[in-house]
This record gives structure tokens, C-alpha cells and sequence, in this order.
């Protein structure tokens, strides 16, 4: 479809509607002419060209009846699309215009409502492109009450006997003729549409059972119609399995996050009542462990310092881990915030409380420029603490170098921290990132440092990875947004909604 030469009329009287179904209209469609039409000598002169693509009509025109208008659309270009876009409401319910204007052969019904104006773009589309394939097969548009190509339609009797249906309808239900249809159980579906939810509330939900036994859902309006062969009813239906399924699996899904929720916090919370809670037993043990080796270290023989060094090194290894338990429960609790804020000041906080390792261990730790990046300050600080104190701990014989650097790939920042340790096999660069993964148990700590720096880039909405070093050590990477990044993702986000 070439949207370039295509025109559509727009007749509304409202000001404020026009101006955003233009808006939603030229977002998906820039390309496409859009002719206001707000009076009776506009609309004449707009017929006399008879240029027009596609029109998009609201009923309540104070210069024309809507319906009227219509009419005169479908007898004198039947060809051309024509959208009701119309705002429901009072009198006696939507249901009998509706069919009055199926009736006349209006191509799609939409209401002027938020998920309406939305639906808009899509719906001229989906008109003129059904337009251009009529145009190219040459195929003759039906006439009368079946008409629309995408509305399922039918007549029936108050009993529910099925008295006329479109091929749309019949495809619903799953058969192929009406008396196939005959042998299902339509009286709900008749009931609901002559009983509706009320004056101008739209379609009422049914459940039915097609011809294969699968149940279906289907929303229906409907009016009760008595002429000279007696009275019917005539209804407009719309298939909404897929949504109801989509609603409930949507449901099922949020019952489960919930439960997963609970389950994660009960966690937290035995994580860190626990880790309070050892913390004592901890000091108690290191205490005395401190006691045993001023009082009796020398006294007991080889074996006996062996054994006061195995319980001194369990209790370090313990306080390891209850601190390590504590800092991970403390970032699983905590609210995110983000700010605006230079990574180079977050390195240096991070080297500041790693002051002692670094001068024990005779590391060097460099960076390259780093920029300004939009993040939580405290998590990050935290990240490059781990990092850098996993390659001053996995050291090799040389002393150790870690060295910090970034480069920028689109919307975020490529970090990479590379340090000259003992490296690692690159099948374990995945499952090194788990929970209490140790490679190497004869290297004190607790398995979490990792787990905790994938944690808080996850929540940035980033990645991380790890990789041999050239040469010897391992360089881990992760990406994290630049600065003004994360709010234009958010802002692209919130329009993809209304999408």
C-alpha cells in the first residue's frame, strides 16, 4: 500500500477529537492526507472531487445525520472504506445503531474511547489495505447485512434458532453451514444480545461451546427487531477466546509472582535475622579462638596449634559469609534510586574501602576515562568493590593489576575490569555468577561476591559476563545505561503502551 497518494476525509464537529485522531493517525501513518471536514458545503465539495481514500465518520454531527451520510457514501462510492468513530452514549444503548450501520455497510465500528483513539491507526490500515485488495482482484463488495468483512454477524429467533449468519460467525462457532450450527446450544448467546449490560455499556461477555467441544468466549450486542415476518434478533459478535485466555494465563501468572514474592521475602528475612543472629556465636568464637592461641599457642604440642588454627580459620570464614548473607539481604530489600553521577567517583569510593587489601597485597588498580553514568551510586560502588577485590583475592604469584576502563555501545556504557589472576576455565564463566559457586575452596570467602555484582547489574537493567584474559587473568564486563539513557527508555516504554 503507498500511502503517499491515499487521502482520507475526517468528519467530526468535535475539535479536540479531530486533532488527536490526526495525531495517532500521522504517528503510524505520516505519509497520509487528512481532509477536516466540519460542515455540509465541505462535505459537498469533498464528494464533487471524489478524491477520497477512506472516510472516518462520527454519528453525532450537528450539520447531518451520521447515519445519513453513510448512505449516501455507500451508494455513490462503495468502495471506499468508511470508518464510524463515534463517541456512545444515551438514548437507548449503541446496539440498534450499530446494526443499522452494519446494515448499510460500514466497514468498522469504533468508540470513542482511549483504547478506541489507539485502535484508530490500525483500523485505517487494516480498511485500506482490505480496500487495495478488493481493488486488485476485483472482487465485488456483498451487499446488506453480512457485508462486513470483519464483523461476525447474525440473525435468530428468541428461541436461539439461527436464522442467518456471516461466514465470519459461522467460523466462530467452528461449522461450516447453519445447520451444523443448529445442533449447538445458542440460547445464551441470543439472550445475552437482546439483554445487554445496559443503556450505551457496550458488549456483554458469553461463554459458548463450539461444534469440537473447545469452550469459547464472545462478546455480543444485540437488538430485538419485529417487522412483518415476526421477531428476531440480530446481533454483532466478537471472538475474545484469545484475550480471555491471555487475561487468565495474565492472572495465573500474577498469583504465581505474588507467591514468589512472599517465598523471597521470607527469605530475606531468615537471611538477616539469621546473620544478626550468628553474628554472636561468631565473636564468641574468634574471642576465645584469640584466647586459646595467647594462652596455650606452643603448649599444646603441633597438633594442638593446628587445631586452634582450623577453628580460627572456620571462624573467619564464617563472619565471611554471615557479612557477605547480610549485604546480599540488605540489596534484595532495598528501593532502587537513580542518579546522575561520574563513575570515576564511584571507582574511587570503591578503592577507598579496599585501602588496606590493595596496600597488603601490593596491588596497582588503573582506569581509563570513565564517564557519567545513571545508576543507584551505592549498588555501583558495591560492584566495583566485588570486582576489583575478586582479582586482588585470585591472585597469581606476580602482584596483583586491575585495571578499569569503559567504552560506549549505543545507549549504555561497556565496562570492563581486567586484572592478571589465576583466570579461569571458560566453562566455568556462566555458572561462576551462581550462589555460594566457589571455584577455588582453598581461597577464603563465601560464594556470593559474584552472585551479588549480577544481581545489581539485572537491576540496572544491564549484563555481565567474564572471559579469559590475553595473557593470563580475566576481564569481566557488564553494561549499564548512559547518562539520560534510562529515561528515554522509560519515556519509549510508556509510548509503546499506547501503541
Amino acid at each position: 500500500m503507498r500511502e503517499s497518494h491515499l487521502h482520507i476525509l475526517l468528519l467530526d464537529d468535535d475539535a479536540d477529537d479531530r486533532a488527536l485522531a490526526r495525531l495517532v493517525i500521522a504517528h503510524e501513518m505520516p505519509q497520509l492526507a487528512i481532509e477536516e471536514i466540519t460542515d455540509a458545503p465541505a462535505f459537498a465539495q469533498a464528494c464533487g472531487r471524489r478524491s477520497f481514500d477512506l472516510v472516518i465518520l462520527e454519528q453525532k454531527l450537528q450539520w447531518a445525520d451520521g447515519l445519513a451520510i453513510l448512505a449516501v457514501l455507500k451508494e455513490d462510492w462503495p468502495e471506499a472504506p468508511v470508518i464510524l468513530f463515534t463517541r456512545f452514549g444515551g438514548g437507548a444503548g449503541p446496539e440498534d445503531f450499530v446494526l443499522r450501520a452494519v446494515r448499510l455497510g460500514v466497514d468498522e465500528v469504533l468508540g470513542k474511547t482511549p483504547a478506541g483513539f489507539l485502535r484508530l491507526p490500525l483500523t485505517v490500515r487494516a480498511a485500506l489495505d482490505r480496500r487495495q485488495l478488493r481493488t486488485a482482484s476485483g472482487a465485488a463488495r456483498p451487499e446488506g447485512l453480512l457485508a462486513p468483512v470483519q464483523m461476525a454477524v447474525f440473525s435468530a429467533t428468541p428461541e436461539g434458532r439461527l436464522l442467518n449468519a456471516s461466514p465470519q460467525f459461522l467460523s466462530i462457532l467452528g461449522v461450516r453451514s447453519l445447520e451444523d450450527a443448529a445442533r449447538l446450544d445458542l440460547v445464551p448467546l441470543v439472550a445475552a444480545a437482546t439483554r445487554g449490560p445496559g443503556a450505551g455499556a457496550g458488549m456483554t461477555e458469553v461463554r459458548l461451546q463450539r461444534a469440537d467441544g473447545r469452550t469459547l468466549w464472545v462478546e455480543v450486542m444485540g437488538t430485538l427487531v419485529r417487522d412483518a415476518e415476526g421477531v428476531r434478533v440480530d446481533g454483532l459478535v466478537e471472538d475474545v477466546t484469545a484475550r480471555r485466555e491471555a487475561e487468565e494465563e495474565l492472572a495465573r501468572q500474577a498469583q504465581k509472582s505474588a507467591q514468589l514474592r512472599h517465598s523471597t521475602e521470607d527469605i530475606q528475612q531468615f537471611a538477616s535475622m539469621a546473620s544478626h543472629e550468628l553474628q554472636e556465636p561468631v565473636r564468641m568464637m574468634e574471642r576465645y579462638t584469640q584466647l586459646l592461641r595467647e594462652d596455650f599457642e606452643g603448649k599444646l604440642g603441633p597438633s594442638g596449634d593446628e587445631l586452634i588454627a582450623v577453628v580460627a580459620g572456620a571462624a573467619r570464614r564464617l563472619r565471611t559469609l554471615i557479612d557477605d548473607l547480610l549485604s546480599f539481604s540488605r540489596f534484595e530489600g532495598r528501593e532502587q534510586r537513580s542518579e546522575r553521577v561520574g563513575a570515576e567517583a564511584l571507582l574511587a569510593e570503591a578503592l577507598a574501602h579496599l585501602e588496606a587489601a590493595i596496600e597488603e597485597s601490593g596491588a596497582v588498580v588503573t582506569h581509563s576515562s570513565l564517564p557519567e553514568i545513571e545508576v543507584d551510586p551505592v549498588l555501583i560502588v558495591q560492584l566495583f568493590q566485588n570486582l576489583i577485590a575478586n582479582g586482588i583475592k585470585f591472585r597469581g604469584p606476580e602482584a596483583p593489576r586491575v585495571h578499569v576502563a569503559a567504552r560506549r555501545e549505543g545507549r549504555e556504557w561497556v565496562f570492563s575490569v581486567r586484572d592478571n589472576g589465576i583466570g579461569l576455565d571458560p566453562a566455568e564463566a556462566e555458572p561462576i555468577f551462581a550462589m555460594f559457586k566457589r571455584l577455588h575452596p582453598e581461597i577464603p570467602g563465601s560464594g556470593i561476591g559474584l552472585a551479588l555484582c549480577r544481581k545489581i547489574v539485572e537491576r540496572h537493567g544491564g549484563r555481565i559476563w567474564v572471559d579469559p584474559a590475553p595473557g593470563g587473568g580475566s576481564a569481566f564486563s557488564f553494561t549499564l545505561p548512559a547518562a539520560g539513557a534510562s529515561q528515554t527508555t522509560q519515556l519509549h516504554a510508556g509510548i509503546a503502551k499506547f501503541q
